[in-house]
């Protein structure tokens, strides 16, 4: 007779509970595998668009759009040019009268005896804002420093100890440029600064002065700071160094820069592959040697490679995306021709500006179209990131069920086993004692 004590109750409870859930586990997984692959396809759809708006916002800056202008100046150092893309091919002659100038007075008499014997309200007034300050609360040169300084209502002046030759002297400087910001002093000022031979300009407060033209017969233009940045569509000048009165205005050339227009079409142009190239990969149907995507099938996916397209295809006043250089291939990639780009530019470079980086541009609509798919509160992939958790969860549970019932089985199974062994070992013990082993 067989010795079928020999069973092991917790080997067949575990194999056998395995069967009874190994459908169940494989589909289970098959199901997670799936999930794992859309979750990874949905967070790639998201970094990629979110790259493709970051380079849309990158090209399509406030005054700093695909068309790219640079500027030379007939005589170095003496005005620093930038350009935007709104500034437009010309020629300008520019003389430099005078720079601005912040003012800065010394006061030579001034010492802390004098400061510690003047009383009343002394104000500072500069461009129409004053403080005042209370001469009988300072003893000294540095106390008066300090309570200009520290004033809460300061109108934009700062107090400092200058030393030179052995003595200290009390220097005010206005913050600002300008002739609008000279320093005034008003009330009760004690002598040493009000004394004319005691009180030393360092600085006047002027403004800027340039003419559009030759001096005395063009434009005169006038600027509190050094900065002019709306003398000239488009051109910020910043003014380093004034002209001697015998000599001839400088002549800026203001042009557009081929080279980096062209690159600011190649970043487009590689962004919007990018993208395509990576729609194109997470909705591949599987057919021929390409495996199926992940968002296969997913109609909110497809639609935005279609309107991507439709917005690429687009006409805007008669012009679209080919007179610029730009074509596409049978896959929906753009290429670029720098020969026609230059073409362009050198007729009417205005007409890149517009078509990309106007109100109504491709820039801004391609952008806008993104809010459908990125929207923080509304967006396809926000929803469907919610709806991923919420299926993650469903798995979950199912798992948790699953191993539920294979511990139910389990423990059924390692009970039969284990009363089947003791009834077996009964039955061995009894023929042994009749002698039938």
């Amino acid at each position: 007779m067989t010795d079928f004590s020999s069973i092991d109750p917790q080997s067949m409870a575990t194999q056998l509970a395995g069967f009874d859930v190994q459908a169940l586990q494989k589909q289970l997984k098959t199901q997670q595998g799936t999930l794992t692959a859309q979750k990874n396809a949905l967070r790639a759809l998201k970094t990629t668009l979110s790259d493709f708006r970051t380079a849309l916002q990158g090209l399509n800056k406030t005054n700093a759009g695909m068309l790219k202008t640079s500027a030379s100046v007939s005589v170095e150092n003496r005005v620093s040019v930038t350009t935007t893309s709104e500034a437009r091919k010309g020629t300008y002659n520019l003389f430099v009268e005078q720079l601005a100038s912040s003012h800065q007075v010394a006061f030579d008499s001034l010492t802390d005896d004098a400061v510690s014997q003047a009383s009343g309200s002394m104000s500072i007034t500069i461009n129409g804002k004053s403080i005042d300050v209370d001469m009988d609360s300072v003893d000294s040169l540095a106390g008066l420093a300090k309570a200009i300084n520290g004033a809460q209502d300061n109108p934009g002046v700062t107090a400092s100890l200058v030393r030179t030759g052995g003595q200290v002297r009390m220097m005010l400087s206005s913050d600002k440029s300008g002739a609008e910001n000279a320093i005034q002093l008003g009330g009760s000022v004690p002598a040493a600064m009000s004394d004319s031979a005691s009180v030393r300009t360092i600085s006047r407060a002027q403004d800027a002065v340039v003419w559009l033209g030759e001096k005395g017969n063009g434009l005169q233009v006038t600027s509190s700071t050094n900065t002019f940045s709306n003398l000239i569509d488009g051109v910020t000048l910043e003014l380093n160094q004034a002209q001697g009165a015998a000599e001839t205005p400088l002549r800026i050339d203001i042009g557009v820069d081929t080279k980096q227009t062209e690159e600011q079409m190649k970043t487009f142009v590689d962004a919007y592959n990018k993208l395509l190239g990576a729609l194109g990969t997470l909705t591949a149907s599987g057919s021929g040697s390409t495996e199926r995507g992940a968002l296969a099938g997913d109609a909110s996916i497809s639609n935005l490679r279609r309107d991507m397209n439709q917005m690429l295809r687009s006409v805007s006043e008669g012009l679209d995306i080919t007179q610029f250089g730009l074509s596409a291939d049978k896959d929906g990639k753009l290429k670029l021709d720098n020969d026609k780009l230059a073409d362009m530019l050198a007729e009417d470079p205005g007409k890149l500006n517009g078509f990309f980086n106007g109100s109504n541009g491709l820039l801004r609509k391609m952008d806008k179209s993104l809010d459908k798919y990125l929207s923080v509160t509304d967006g396809v992939i926000k929803n469907r990131e919610e709806t991923f958790r919420r299926r993650e969860n469903e798995l979950t549970d199912r798992s948790d069920k699953i191993t539920t019932r294979y511990d139910n089985a389990y423990n059924r199974y390692l009970s039969q086993f284990t009363r089947l062994q003791s009834v077996m070992q009964q039955m061995n013990s009894t023929a042994n004692m009749f002698g039938l082993v």
